[in-house]
């Protein structure tokens, strides 16, 4: 499940930089930019999220997403999101240009480009 190892990934990045600044409370709030490629969905990706967190610092944290898009840059000179259907799991997502029809290799959409946590009323950003 491609899923839970981003999950896993960002639930070790936040053991790590809470256990290098001594952070021991526990964590209300963690918002993470997220590309739209790595999630099937945002309420499922929550869901995974709070099962693997629990027993940890973060058991119980509320979790925001932003979602960054899959973007497509056309030699017609369109540019913008890619729309849906862009599978996920290809490593060189391609999507049709809704300005000409054109196949445009898809980029972005895909990695966490960030992690913001408040711990026990202390905002710290990772």
């Amino acid at each position: 499940m491609h899923e839970q190892a981003i999950i896993q990934s960002v639930i070790d990045s936040i053991r790590q930089s809470l256990a290098s600044q001594k952070l021991t409370g526990k964590v209300k709030s963690i918002s993470l930019k997220i590309g739209a490629l790595e999630l099937h969905g945002e309420e499922s990706f929550k869901q995974i999220f709070s099962v693997s967190a629990a027993g940890t610092q973060m058991e119980g944290a509320e979790l925001s997403l932003t979602v960054v898009p899959a973007r497509i840059k056309c030699e017609c000179g369109h540019e913008g999101a890619a729309g849906e259907g862009v599978d996920h799991h290809c490593d060189m997502p391609i999507a049709e240009c809704p300005r000409c029809g054109e196949v445009c290799r898809v980029s972005g959409g895909r990695g966490v480009d960030g992690i913001d946590l408040e711990v026990e009323e202390v905002p710290i950003k990772i």
